[in-house]
C-alpha cells in the first residue's frame, strides 16, 4: 500500500505554493477530507474518500467543538475521525490528537486506517512539505518531523488539540476503570476551546456515555447556549443511511417482526407505508411524519429477522429506541424494567435512625466488593457502594468510616467465609473476628438458580437503589450467563467479571436481607444486635 490511489496530476489545480511563506495550500480542509485519504471499504480495494451523508452532517451542520455523537453501525464516523485529525497533523505544525476506542484490536484498527491513509498520501504534497513519519506503533501511533502526532491509546499527562473517542458505551460496559479514566485523564489533557468527539452505538442507559449524552440533551431541550465545556448531541438514524437499503425485497416480505417495529416507532412518529404487499398506516396526526421507502422495508425486514431483540441498539431509529435495546443472555433485563419503570432509582439519604448492613464479596479475581443497604418502611434501600482490587479487609473498614457509615449492625457474607485458610488453618471468620468484623451473618448454602431468583424477587418487590450506586445499576443490566460459542448455547454459570463480582455482593444481600425482613427493619434503639458500644456494631473503632 505504497502507491498513491490519487493520481498527483489530479491535484495540480487544487495544489499552491504561496509565494510569501512558502507555504503549502491545498484548498480546504473539506476539499481534502474529499479527495487526498485512501480508505479501504469491505468489498472495494483502496478508494479515494468521499464523505457521505452522515460524515457531512457531523462536520458541517453542528459546528461545536464538542461533540456527543449516538449512530447506527457503519457511518463512517471513526473513519471521518481519523482522516481528519491526520489532516490536522500533515498541515498544521506541532498539532497533537489522540484517538481512543474500547480495546487493543479496535484501536489497532483505526491505527492501521491512519496508516494506509499516510501512506497513500500524494508522495509530491509530502515533499512540498517536507514532511516525514519518524515513528508509528500501534500503541503510541503516528509522529511526524513538523513535531504533529496522532496518539492511539493512553493520554494522560498529554495536552491534546483533538480527542476522539470510538464506542463510549461499549468502553463503560466492558471496562468502567477505564472509561473513568476517559473522564478523569484524557478529556481533562484537551483544552477548554479544543475539539472532543464521542461516537458509538448504545450500550444500555448507564455509564458515562448515556451520562453526558443525558446532560447535552437537556441542555439543548431546555434552550441553554452550550458552553465550550458542553456537549453537543447529534443522533444518526439508521433511516437517514443511504446504505440501509435493498433494491430486491425480501421474499418473506410482509412479517409480525416489521408489524412490531411498526407499532414501537408509532411512539414516536406518523408511520406510513404504502407499498405493493405492505399496508401500514398510523392515524395519530399528532406526531412527526415519517415514511419508510419500499427499498428500506426491503432492508428492514431481512435485518429484523437476523439481529432480533439487538436490532434497536445496533440500527436505531430514535435516541429512546437505542437506549431500550436488551442485553443478551442477562440474568435481570426483564426485573431491571421494572425497577426502572417504578422509579425505584432514586437519590437515597442515610437514615441515621436506623442500622446499616453490608454485603460482601471477596472476589477470587482479587476485586473486593461491598453494598451498603438499610430496611425500614417494609422497604430495602441500597444505599452506596465500593469497590477495590487487591485490598484487604482493613482497607474497607477505613473506607465505610470516611463513608460515613459506623452504625453497622451486620456484615453479610457467603457461606464459603467457614472455610479454613490454608497456611493458618483459621477460618477466615477469626481471621474478620481479629480486625473487629463480629456481627456476622454467615448465609446458609444455596443453589446459584436459587440466588438468581431471590435477587429477582427482591428487584420486583420493594427495593429502592440510590443513584450513588452506579456500577451496580450498571451490573443489573450487564450480569450474563456464560456462553459456549461453538455450541451457540448458555450455560448454567455467569461471566466472571467486574459485573458479577457487584452482583455476587447483590445476591448475598437479597439472602441475608429477604431472609431478616422484620428484624432489621427495627430502629437503632429497638434493634437486639445494638448495646451501648461502638463495637457491637460490627467494627473497631
Amino acid at each position: 500500500m505504497t502507491d498513491t490511489v490519487i493520481p498527483y496530476e489530479t491535484l495540480v489545480e487544487a495544489v499552491t505554493t504561496d509565494t510569501t511563506t512558502n507555504q503549502l495550500n491545498v484548498l480546504s480542509k473539506r476539499w481534502r477530507l474529499n479527495h487526498l485519504y485512501a480508505i479501504k471499504p469491505k468489498e472495494t480495494p483502496l478508494e479515494p474518500m468521499s464523505l457521505n451523508f452522515a460524515q457531512q452532517q457531523v462536520m458541517y451542520k453542528f459546528r461545536h467543538n464538542k461533540k456527543i455523537i449516538l449512530k447506527s453501525r457503519q457511518q463512517g464516523i471513526s473513519t471521518l475521525y481519523v482522516a481528519y485529525n491526520l489532516d490536522s497533523c500533515i498541515f498544521l505544525d506541532n498539532y497533537h490528537a489522540g484517538i481512543q476506542s474500547y480495546g487493543r484490536d479496535e484501536s489497532a484498527k483505526l491505527y492501521k486506517r491512519a496508516l494506509i491513509m499516510w501512506n497513500n498520501f500524494p508522495e509530491q504534497i509530502k515533499t512540498e512539505l517536507g514532511l516525514k513519519l519518524i515513528a508509528s506503533s500501534t500503541t503510541s501511533g503516528l509522529e511526524f518531523s513538523n513535531g504533529s502526532s496522532l496518539k492511539i491509546g493512553n493520554f494522560r499527562g498529554d495536552t491534546l488539540d483533538s480527542l476522539h473517542v470510538s464506542e463510549l458505551a461499549k468502553i463503560s460496559k466492558k471496562y468502567p476503570e477505564k472509561a473513568n479514566e476517559l473522564k478523569t485523564g484524557a478529556f481533562q489533557a484537551v483544552a477548554v476551546n479544543n475539539i472532543i468527539t464521542i461516537e458509538t452505538t448504545a450500550e444500555g442507559e448507564i455509564g458515562l456515555f448515556p451520562e453526558i449524552w443525558k446532560d447535552s440533551i437537556a441542555l439543548v431541550d431546555a434552550g441553554i447556549p452550550l458552553t465550550p465545556l458542553d456537549f453537543q448531541p447529534i443522533f444518526l438514524s439508521w433511516m437517514d443511511d443511504p446504505d440501509c437499503t435493498l433494491t430486491l425485497p425480501d421474499p418473506i416480505g410482509d412479517t409480525p417482526q416489521l408489524h412490531e417495529y411498526m407499532k414501537d416507532l408509532e411512539d414516536e412518529f406518523t408511520v406510513d407505508i404504502d407499498l405493493p404487499t405492505i399496508q401500514h398506516h398510523s392515524t395519530n396526526r399528532d406526531k412527526a411524519p415519517m415514511t419508510l421507502t419500499q427499498i428500506q422495508v426491503n432492508w428492514l425486514v431481512p435485518k429484523l429477522r437476523e439481529l432480533g431483540s439487538d436490532f434497536n441498539r445496533e440500527y436505531p431509529a430514535t435516541p429512546r429506541m437505542a437506549f431500550a435495546q436488551s442485553v443478551e443472555g442477562t440474568y435481570f433485563q426483564k426485573q431491571y424494567e421494572v425497577l426502572k419503570q417504578e422509579n425505584r432509582i432514586q437519590e437515597v439519604l442515610h437514615n441515621t435512625q436506623y442500622p446499616v448492613y453490608l454485603s460482601w464479596d471477596i472476589g477470587v479475581n482479587d476485586e473486593g466488593v461491598l453494598l451498603v443497604w438499610q430496611v425500614y418502611n417494609n422497604t430495602i434501600y441500597l444505599l452506596d457502594e465500593y469497590h477495590a482490587t487487591g485490598e484487604g479487609v482493613p482497607h474497607f473498614l477505613t473506607i465505610l468510616v470516611k463513608m460515613g457509615f459506623t452504625n453497622i449492625a451486620r456484615h453479610i457474607f457467603p457461606h464459603d467465609l467457614a472455610v479454613k485458610e490454608w497456611g493458618s488453618g483459621r477460618t477466615r471468620i477469626e481471621s474478620l473476628s481479629e480486625l473487629g468484623v463480629n456481627n456476622i451473618d454467615l448465609l446458609p448454602r444455596l443453589s446459584f438458580g436459587d440466588s438468581i431468583a431471590t435477587a429477582r424477587s427482591m428487584l420486583l418487590s420493594n427495593l429502592i437503589i440510590s443513584t450513588k450506586c452506579r456500577q451496580t445499576i450498571i451490573a443489573v443490566q450487564n450480569y450474563r450467563k456464560k456462553k459456549d460459542e461453538k455450541l451457540g448455547v448458555y450455560l448454567d454459570t455467569d461471566v466472571h467479571d467486574i459485573h458479577s463480582n457487584y452482583m455476587a455482593a447483590f445476591r448475598y444481600g437479597a439472602q441475608g436481607l429477604s431472609t431478616h425482613m422484620v428484624e432489621f427493619s427495627k430502629p437503632i434503639t429497638q434493634h437486639r444486635n445494638i448495646h451501648d458500644t461502638e463495637d457491637d456494631y460490627g467494627m473497631a473503632l
